[in-house]
């Protein structure tokens, strides 16, 4: 067969009996013609036998239906094929059965959103008279009162309609959101496949999935949708206003996704993002999900190694919504979010009194001393509680004093100043416009969205717009065009402190401490020196001194701006018989701006300038080593990417064989820019900074210092070139069998190509055994297929080089008072990509009427040549603790993946559908070259790779509670008991817990419909991992010194004297000295048990279409969503949830989710 695209195409055709369908497929294949027709319309005995030479469509129609109770209508491209009717004598239009139609049904049919559709059968039942619907959804039919019609579309559920005496008949038919998950074509990014004919492992999500949850990132609509995908938020206040929004961390503190498991150690472990088909270095929060078509996930080589080195951690493809053919369609959208205030009460914290009793014995025990008169170097801040009992200590407060003034203290309870003037209710706003519609040859998309999140820290908020415009066009009816270009733009505000007064320090805001005081003034605290000492400075001419809670919150000038834009250009061309060529163009930048400009009135300055004053002692004249005015903090990251890609495309059908086949060429280039600086005395009106006359400086210590201006300037590029192909043979519809290879080649790692390159290949094979005879006319069974893959996908670090890395340092003061230089990475020419081998089996089924059905996979991966770092002989000299960084280790790992959709009642008023994802998944460390464990055996919560454990194993030191003075006491391997000074040796001296990522993990989902009315309830699960329960820091430094308050209630257990040690675990003020401390925090006794189930999400809406049916308004629907809405059930006794740990220091310190609560209004014009 040859069909030459153009204005006249002409058709060879030489078949002998086939199916009616396999003709209509070939010319499908090989022209620009689309055929709409019921279902049940072809027969599947009718067998034809069709030779044409040169024909015309309408010569190869003819000839294909002459003998069959068939006709056609041909509208330009669309060919709708209808049962023949035959004219009686009368010229009345009857049935195949000689029945006189009595009189002429006419309507009108749309879709839920009012829009009409085009190509929808018309039928009236018992007979073969029909009608397709034109462009604008209208229809004529002969038919009898009594009869019934007969509507159905492909997408849409078949529809009954009785006639009665009225001549008007409109329907609306609804989509047929299939239970089952089925996807007729599932997208690469490189080619579309249609599922039968696809080996690998896929998953996809519609845009009615996202929907159910109105969020504004993706990231968050994903989580519990797709089996293999693990997500976890660490943030519940937001979702796009990340606590690192800054450079290729972006987003790491708010979320964690991978895709059935790690499969390195060190490299990037994120899926690679596929946006329109072109890989995007953009962060997943630039898109607005209002945008998306639909996302599919590849999972196993097969489906994902046509990414080639980037591919081991799994693609995740974005197909941007499209315009289609017919009328202007107008979508607005709201959304409004909200929550209760955040409170601190389920933190373990210290009350009022816990907190003074712990400062009255670090006191009396000399950890905590007098800092009157101790010098400058020994001048620390006190707190309020301390200095009463310092004043006593000194005899000018009595003992019935400090009682009276201590007593005040312990009353307060002052948490809840940080709740009413630091922290706030999270909300959110979302608006959302697309304008979409066609024509013939064109059909465009377009869209704007504005959010804006304000978070539960006051001061911290973020806003977001985005701009879509994807159009497609048929140039002269031979080339197809695509373009796509999107735009993101964001405004962070930083300013807020939140929590962060209770971290660990000297100076954490303390219970009995005040925001404001009873007057409703604001308090001031002094925190560089002790008071008295700050005061001497002040009046020797410093700046104010003092820290004001309220006023940094005002004074603060923190922000990002972010702009990111994208442009992608897409052209097809025919050249003959199945065989096309495309080439694509994609370029995306991404700027982020962050400019942090600290106030002359801001602490941060003031206390910069002060630090770098120098009082002479003599002379009492002061000296200024950093100008009055603002000091401005400015960085710039620039992240540009450009992609050419060339590719033939071959799709063929010839009788029972069909080819699909790509072949291609890309080369891709990422450029990173990085600068920034500091800037002082600058005046943000003029816009103008002070030049320093020398960057050295007295300090107030009196010593020399050096000012830092902190400038940076890099600007990385790293460029590859691939080679790829990938086809896929089907005979049949029954046997598939497929295969792919690309070759990578990658600037950054050398000049040696056997090191440079790689190949990654996979091969693949499904057997569609639902079509086999002995299944054919089994009713039970809707569809059942197996596939079996195998291949390589690849992984690249790209912080790790082949040179040696020298950096340059600051002035050597010890010995030449000169700049220095270090190596900071010896070289490493053997550099190559890491490699991941997938084995992937999988069974897809549709069962009762595809009232079940769903998949269940198993998989094992194989990663080789992984980037380690392992420890070398101090002998060599070497940077970073002695370590090499090579591609030394491999990891094994393995895992199951069940999707289970059931439709458990279906009536044409109520039906009750529900989704099963459960994901399994384990991995084992094969090779890591790593054994001195010296480091991790001294006490730290990360375990390094063990072979024979998992990643992310948790091993704990065998608690056997405190000694006589109050230290931390374990066993070893041999039951002996160890002191908190005696080193452990070997990792057999701890004990396997368990692991700290969930080996099940997956949801829950149901929805019940009644009428219009929709309930969407979602819960998400985690199973079998532990955690170590968080506790407090090192308030005692080894040098028996305090250190900092953290304020966790565990300290006020501690041990105080000897028998204490009886009735606590707790290791005491003096007992921290050695390894007791972090064998207390990792000890047995502070593992808990991880699994839960979460009731994510819960939400209501309804279509309010027939109420707006004669309306301006197509359709409406008002929507009602409640998220975060707590754990139903958790395995740990301890009232712990365990993705928001009770963390009361550093940085981790998060208040645990609020329930947040939605409504929004859809509207369609």
């Amino acid at each position: 067969m040859f069909a030459t695209k153009g204005s006249a195409q002409k058709f060879n055709i030489d078949l002998e009996s086939v199916k009616v369908a396999t003709v209509i497929e070939q010319i499908k294949k090989q022209s620009d013609y689309k055929f709409f027709y019921r279902e049940d319309l072809l027969q599947d005995d009718w067998k034809v036998n069709i030779q044409t030479n040169s024909a015309s469509i309408k010569e190869v129609l003819q000839q294909l239906f002459d003998d069959l109770p068939v006709d056609y209508i041909i509208k330009k491209k669309q060919v709708i094929l209808k049962s023949k009717t035959i004219s009686n004598t009368n010229g009345q239009s009857v049935d195949n059965k000689g029945t006189i139609d009595q009189q002429e049904i006419y309507g009108n049919v749309r879709d839920p959103n009012a829009y009409p559709l085009m190509g929808v059968t018309v039928w009236r039942k018992g007979s073969r008279t029909g009608a397709v619907t034109n462009e604008k959804g209208n229809y004529r039919i002969q038919a009898a009162t009594g009869d019934t019609l007969v509507f159905s579309f492909l997408g849409f559920k078949k529809q009954e309609k009785l006639v009665g005496d009225e001549k008007t008949l409109n329907v609306i038919l609804q989509e047929e959101v299939n239970s089952l998950g089925e996807v007729t074509l599932l997208s690469t990014g490189y080619q579309n496949i249609q599922k039968e004919r696809a080996t690998g492992s896929f998953s996809v999500i519609e845009s009615e999935e996202l929907e159910k949850v109105p969020v504004n990132n993706v990231i968050n609509q994903l989580e519990g949708r797709v089996a293999g995908l693990q997500i976890d938020l660490l943030a519940s206040d937001n979702t796009f206003v990340y606590g690192n929004q800054f450079g290729e961390t972006e987003g790491n503190t708010s979320y964690k996704y991978r895709i059935r498991g790690q499969s390195t150690y060190q490299a990037n472990d994120k899926p690679l993002l596929v946006i329109d088909g072109v890989p995007s270095e953009l962060d997943i929060k630039n898109l607005n999900s209002n945008d998306i078509e639909k996302i599919t996930f590849l999972k196993d080589a097969a489906s994902a190694s046509i990414y080639g080195a980037r591919a081991a951690n799994g693609v995740i493809v974005i197909d941007t919504k499209k315009g289609k053919k017919g009328a202007t369609r107008i979508n607005l959208s709201q959304n409004y979010t909200f929550s209760s205030k955040p409170s601190l009460s389920s933190l373990p914290l210290m009350n009022s009194d816990q907190v003074l009793d712990l400062e009255q014995e670090l006191l009396e025990k000399g950890v905590i001393y007098d800092p009157m008169g101790a010098g400058i170097y020994s001048s620390v801040p006190v707190s309020s509680g301390v200095e009463l009992m310092l004043q006593n200590q000194r005899g000018t407060l009595s003992d019935a004093e400090l009682a009276d003034k201590l007593s005040v203290l312990r009353g307060r309870n002052n948490y809840n100043q940080i709740e009413d003037y630091l922290l706030q209710a999270a909300s959110s706003t979302n608006y959302n416009l697309s304008i979409s519609g066609g024509q013939e040859n064109y059909s465009y998309f377009t869209s704007a969205s504005y959010a804006k999140e304000e978070t539960q820290s006051k001061g911290v908020d973020g806003k977001r717009l985005t701009l879509t415009a994807n159009q497609n066009f048929e140039l002269f009816d031979f080339a197809k065009v695509s373009t796509s270009l999107k735009g993101s733009f964001f405004n962070f505000k930083q300013n807020g402190l939140g929590v962060s007064p209770l971290s660990a320090s000297r100076t954490t805001f303390l219970p009995y401490d005040q925001i404001v005081d009873e007057a409703g003034n604001s308090v001031d605290y002094y925190r560089a020196f002790y008071s008295a000492d700050i005061q001497n400075f002040e009046e020797a001419g410093y700046l104010p001194w003092s820290y004001n809670y309220l006023d940094e919150l005002a004074n603060s000038n923190n922000g990002i701006k972010e702009q990111n834009y994208s442009a992608n250009i897409s052209v097809t061309l025919p050249l003959f018989d199945g065989l096309s060529a495309m080439g694509t163009y994609f370029i995306e930048r991404s700027n982020t701006k962050q400019d942090n400009i600290y106030g002359e009135n801001t602490y941060y300055t003031r206390d910069r300038i002060n630090q770098a004053m120098y009082l002479n002692p003599t002379t009492q004249q002061l000296t200024r080593g950093i100008p009055l005015g603002a000091i401005y903090q400015r960085n710039d990251y620039t992240e540009s990417s450009q992609t050419m890609r060339g590719q033939l495309n071959y799709n063929n059908t010839f009788g029972k064989h069909a080819i699909d086949a790509i072949a291609g060429i890309e080369l891709r280039q990422i450029r990173t820019e990085v600068s920034g600086g500091n800037l002082y005395g600058y005046n943000e009106q003029t816009q103008r900074s002070i030049d320093l006359p020398s960057a050295t400086y007295t300090t107030i210590y009196g010593y020399n210092d050096n000012i830092s201006y902190n400038q940076v300037a890099t600007n990385q590029r790293r460029r590859f070139l691939s080679y790829y192909a990938n086809a896929a043979y089907t005979f049949d519809t029954k046997y598939v069998v497929s295969g792919s290879v690309r070759l990578d080649d990658y600037n950054n790692f050398g000049v040696d190509k056997s090191y440079r390159r790689t190949p990654l290949w996979s091969t693949g094979l499904k057997w569609n055994m639902s079509r086999e005879d002995f299944l054919k006319d089994v009713e039970t069974i809707n569809n059942l297929s197996f596939r079996a893959t195998y291949g390589f996908n690849g992984n690249i670090s790209l912080t790790t080089f082949p040179f040696t890395n020298i950096s340059i340092a600051g002035t050597d003061y010890n010995l030449s008072r000169l700049p220095y230089a270090f190596i900071a990475a010896p070289a490493n020419p053997a550099l190559r990509w890491e490699k991941t081998g997938v084995l992937n089996f999988g069974l897809d089924f549709n069962l009762f009427d595809k009232r079940l059905g769903g998949s269940v996979e198993y998989y094992i991966k194989n990663s080789d040549d992984l980037i380690q770092d392992f420890p070398v002989s101090e002998f060599y000299g070497l940077p970073n603790n002695n370590t090499l960084t090579r591609n030394t280790a491999t990891l094994r790992g393995e895992g199951v993946d069940i999707n289970l959709n059931g439709e458990w009642l279906r009536t044409p008023e109520f039906s009750i559908n529900s989704t099963f994802v459960l994901s399994y998944n384990k991995n084992e460390v094969t090779d890591s070259r790593y054994e001195n464990y010296s480091t991790f055996l001294n006490g730290t919560a990360s375990a390094p790779p063990i072979v024979d454990y998992p990643l992310n194993s948790i091993f704990a030191f065998r608690s056997a509670g405190l000694d006589e003075n109050g230290s931390t006491i374990v066993y070893d391997r041999n039951g002996d008991i160890v002191d908190a000074f005696t080193p452990l040796t070997e990792i057999e001296d701890m004990q396997y817990m368990g692991t700290q990522t969930p080996k099940y993990y997956g949801s829950f989902a149901t929805t019940f419909t009644y009428k219009k009315l929709s309930l969407y309830a979602l819960a998400t699960y985690k199973l079998d991992y532990v955690l170590f329960n968080p506790s407090f820091g090192n308030y005692v430094s080894r040098y028996g010194s305090f250190e900092a308050y953290d304020l966790n209630s565990d300290i006020a257990d501690r041990w105080r004297a000897p028998g204490d040690e009886v009735n606590t675990n707790v290791p005491g003020a003096q007992g921290l000295g050695g390894y007791s401390l972090g064998r207390y925090l990792y000890s047995t006794d502070r593992v808990i048990d991880g699994d839960h189930i979460r009731l994510r999400e819960i939400s209501l809406s309804y279509d309010f279409s027939d109420l707006v049916a004669n309306s301006f308004l197509r359709n409406a629907s008002l929507s009602l969503t409640a998220r975060n809405l707590g754990l139903i059930w958790r395995a740990n006794d301890d009232d712990i949830d365990p993705d928001f740990l009770p963390y009361t220091s550093g940085s981790l310190i998060r208040i645990p989710p609020t329930a947040m609560y939605s409504v929004g209004v859809n509207l369609n014009f």
